[in-house]
C-alpha cells in the first residue's frame, strides 16, 4: 500500500492536467457549442465552465467526500479501485496521498481482480477521522446463487497518507451507508435480499439497517429496522440517506423521500404523543412521493432540504414557500434518452406532509407531495439527442442557489434554482465519453466523479453567474465543430454499460473489463 502510493504520487505530480497545463486549457473547452465526433465517440459540449484539473488514474470514480486536517485539505475518492486520498490544499493541483486497494478490501472468496462496488455515497466522520465504505452483493465478481457478503468497511484516516482498515461489519445490505447523530450510528440502505415471490426486485427490500458505531472497531448492527412500508404502505427499496442542517434524516427510495427526527423530543404524528427520537426509534417528520406525472417510477434516488445554515444554498424563501418547506430530490430512471418523460429533478413542497400522511398511505389511498418545479436536460442546450444516450438524474450538490447535477452521459449540468418553480440551466460540462456520477462543490470548484473519465475539477465562469443574476438560461443553438477536451480525430470511446444483476440500469456496470463479454462486477 505504501509502495503503490509512493509510485503513483510521483506520477501524479507530473501528470495532473491543470489550468495552463497539458492540452486541456480552459479556452479549449469554453468555446464548444456541440462538437460532433465520429465512430463510438460521443459529442462534446460545454458552456460557462472552465476545466481546472483532470486527475489521472481515477477512472471508475464513484463518490467523493472531504475532510480538513489543520492546514491540509483532503479529498476521499471511492471507486471501483478502492479508496484513494488526495491533498487538495492547492485545489487545482490534487496530489495523491494513499490508496487502499481493492485487493486489500477483498474478503475470503472474492476475486480481488474484479471491482470493489459500490459505496455510491462515501461517508466520513470528520471528528474521529473515519471513512465508511459500503460493500454491495455484486462486489468482487460475486454471482447470484452463491455467498454474497454485504456490509460496511471501517477505515481510519487519522493520517490520510496512511489509511488503516479497522474492521468490516457484515449486514443485510451494503449499497450506501450514512452517518446520523454525529456519526455515532450508521443507517445503511439498498437491496437487502428479503425473500419474496414478487417479480418486482425492488419489493424484496425495504428497510434501513441501523449500526451502533460508537466503538468503530466493534460495530453492532441492531435487529431493529427503520423506514418500513415506504411506498404507499407497501415494502419497497430504500436507497440513500441525507441529513439536513436541522438534523432531520431524509431516506430516499421507491415511494419518495421521507424525513425522520433522530434526536430530541418530538410529537409522533402516528401516535399523537411526545416521545424521544433516537437512531433506532426515530420520529416521522414529513415527506412522501412526488406525483406520478412528475416522477413516474416513484424512485427517489437522493435528496436535499435547504434549512438552517444551508438555506442560502436552496431556492429563495417566499411567503408561498417559507424556509425549510422545500425538498429537492431526484428520480433515477432510464426510460428516456434525454430524460423527457422520467429521470428528472423535482422540487417538492413539504407542506401538508407533517401529519404522518406518507406513513398512513395505502395503495387505495395514496399520498403525494405537491410539485413546485421540474427540470430535465430534454430540449436543453448541450443535450445529446437520439435513443441510445444514457440519461437519468443522479447525484447533485447545491451551493448559493446553483445546483451542480450529474446526468450520466448527458454530463454535469448547473441549474439556477433561485425561483423553485422555474429552474434554469446556466452552464454545462459534457466532455467526450462522460458518465457523470456525482459532482461536489468545494472551495469554489466542482469535483466531478465520472465513472469513465475519472475525477475532473471544474469552475464556473462569469457567464454562469451573469446568467443566474439575470435568470436567463443558456439557449439552444447550433454551431460549427470547435475545439474540445480531446482532439475530434481521437475521441474517447463510449463506455460499455450493462445492467447490474440486482439493480438493473439503476446501477450500471462496465462490460468486458474483467471477463470478456460479461458484466464486470
Amino acid at each position: 500500500m505504501r509502495v503503490v502510493a509512493g509510485v503513483l504520487t510521483a506520477l501524479l505530480v507530473g501528470g495532473v492536467v491543470a489550468a495552463g497545463q497539458g492540452t486541456a486549457s480552459a479556452q479549449a473547452v469554453e468555446a464548444v457549442p456541440g462538437a460532433v465526433v465520429e465512430g463510438e465517440g460521443l459529442a462534446a459540449a460545454a458552456k460557462n465552465v472552465e476545466l481546472r484539473a483532470a486527475i489521472p488514474e481515477t477512472e471508475g470514480a464513484v463518490s467523493i467526500n472531504f475532510m480538513q486536517y489543520r492546514h491540509r485539505d483532503v479529498m476521499f475518492l471511492s471507486g471501483t479501485f478502492g479508496l484513494k486520498t488526495y491533498d487538495v490544499t492547492d485545489v487545482d493541483r490534487p496530489r495523491l496521498l494513499d490508496h487502499l486497494t481493492k485487493q486489500e478490501l477483498a474478503l475470503p472468496g472474492d476475486d480481488p481482480e474484479q471491482r470493489f462496488w459500490e459505496n455510491e455515497d462515501v461517508t466520513v466522520d470528520p471528528n474521529r477521522k473515519l471513512v465508511f465504505l459500503a460493500r454491495e452483493r455484486s462486489a468482487f465478481g460475486r454471482q447470484a446463487g452463491a455467498d454474497r457478503p454485504t456490509g460496511v468497511y471501517f477505515v481510519s484516516a487519522v493520517d490520510p497518507a496512511r489509511l488503516e482498515l479497522l474492521s468490516f461489519a457484515p449486514m443485510g445490505t451494503g449499497h450506501i451507508t450514512s452517518c446520523v447523530n454525529d456519526c455515532t450510528y450508521l443507517w445503511t440502505t439498498g437491496y437487502d435480499g428479503t425473500p419474496s415471490t414478487d417479480p418486482d426486485t425492488y419489493r424484496r427490500s425495504g428497510k434501513v439497517f441501523v449500526t451502533d458505531i460508537r466503538d468503530p472497531r466493534n460495530p453492532k448492527t441492531l435487529a431493529t429496522y427503520v423506514d418500513l412500508n415506504r411506498n404507499q404502505g407497501e415494502t419497497h427499496m430504500t436507497h440513500d440517506v441525507q441529513v439536513d442542517a436541522a438534523g432531520v434524516a431524509w431516506v430516499a427510495g421507491t415511494g419518495g423521500t421521507r424525513g425522520y427526527y433522530t434526536r430530541g423530543w418530538h410529537r409522533d404524528p402516528l401516535s399523537g404523543r411526545v416521545r424521544e427520537a433516537t437512531p433506532v426509534d426515530p420520529v416521522p417528520y414529513a415527506g412522501g412521493a412526488a406525483p406520478k406525472l412528475d416522477m413516474p417510477t416513484s424512485f427517489s434516488h437522493n435528496s436535499f432540504r435547504p434549512v438552517g445554515r444551508t438555506l442560502k444554498d436552496g431556492p429563495k424563501p417566499s411567503r408561498e414557500h417559507p424556509a425549510g418547506s422545500l425538498l429537492l430530490h431526484t428520480e433515477e430512471a432510464f426510460g428516456s434518452a434525454t430524460c423527457k418523460d422520467q429521470g428528472r429533478f423535482v422540487i417538492s413542497s413539504l407542506e401538508g406532509s407533517t401529519g404522518g400522511e406518507s406513513w398512513r398511505a395505502t395503495p387505495e389511498r395514496p399520498f403525494h407531495l405537491k410539485t413546485v418545479g421540474v427540470w430535465s436536460p430534454d430540449d436543453q442546450e448541450g443535450t445529446l439527442p437520439g435513443p441510445d444516450t444514457f440519461c437519468s438524474a443522479h447525484y447533485f450538490d447545491v451551493h448559493e442557489r446553483i445546483v451542480a447535477y450529474s446526468w450520466y452521459e448527458q454530463g454535469t449540468r448547473f441549474l439556477d434554482i433561485s425561483d423553485p418553480a422555474n429552474p434554469i440551466q446556466v452552464a454545462y460540462w459534457r466532455p467526450e465519453g462522460a458518465v457523470s456520477f456525482a459532482p461536489y462543490w468545494h472551495r469554489g470548484r466542482v469535483f466531478v466523479a465520472d465513472l469513465a473519465r475519472g475525477v475532473e475539477v471544474v469552475k464556473l465562469t462569469a457567464g454562469a453567474y451573469e446568467a443566474q443574476a439575470s435568470h436567463t438560461k443558456v439557449t439552444l443553438r447550433t454551431g460549427a465543430v470547435g475545439a474540445s477536451y480531446r482532439p475530434v480525430e481521437s475521441p474517447r470511446r463510449r463506455l460499455p454499460l450493462a445492467p447490474d444483476p440486482d439493480y438493473g440500469f439503476a446501477c450500471p456496470m462496465l462490460v468486458g473489463r474483467c471477463v470478456p463479454g460479461q458484466p464486470c462486477c
